[in-house]
């Protein structure tokens, strides 16, 4: 599995922070494909979500699997989205928030938009969210060794 991630804004992302985030998130989750993550801007997502989605607005995040479930493939944030709807010290979690929420696509989980669907969604997120973490944390202390 590899990551690779791509700025295509004029803002200052800490690619490095992301990466490694989505790294750990793939493989916890038991992604074996490559996964691309991209950080556009408004324009960019809005096109994509009316190309592929019919839908023609901007949105958060845009997550295109391979093909089966855990062959990995694109996530597609919009930075610039992220960036006008929250305040600084909200937007690093948002983005981890969208990364595992796109990671859950990757691997098949997906939801409609009924109340009882998204609240599953967010529960199978937190779930693999606290995963992750546990393993960022587990790397960390055997670096440490």
């Amino acid at each position: 599995m590899k990551v690779n991630i791509f700025n295509e804004t004029d803002y200052d992302i800490n690619l490095k922070y992301y990466r490694y985030f989505l790294y750990f998130s793939s493989k916890t989750a038991g992604i074996k494909g490559d996964v691309n993550l991209v950080f556009c801007d408004d324009e960019y997502i809005k096109k994509l979500n009316n190309d592929f989605r019919n839908k023609d607005k901007a949105t958060d995040v845009l997550t295109f699997p391979m093909g089966d479930a855990e062959e990995g493939g694109d996530i597609v944030i919009s930075y610039e989205w992220v960036k006008t709807r929250y305040s600084e010290e909200k937007i690093n979690k948002t983005i981890l928030k969208l990364i595992i929420h796109s990671v859950l696509h990757l691997i098949g989980i997906h939801h409609n938009y009924t109340r009882k669907s998204l609240m599953k969604n967010n529960e199978k997120m937190k779930e693999l969210y606290s995963k992750v973490i546990m393993v960022i944390k587990e790397n960390r202390d055997k670096k440490r060794l």
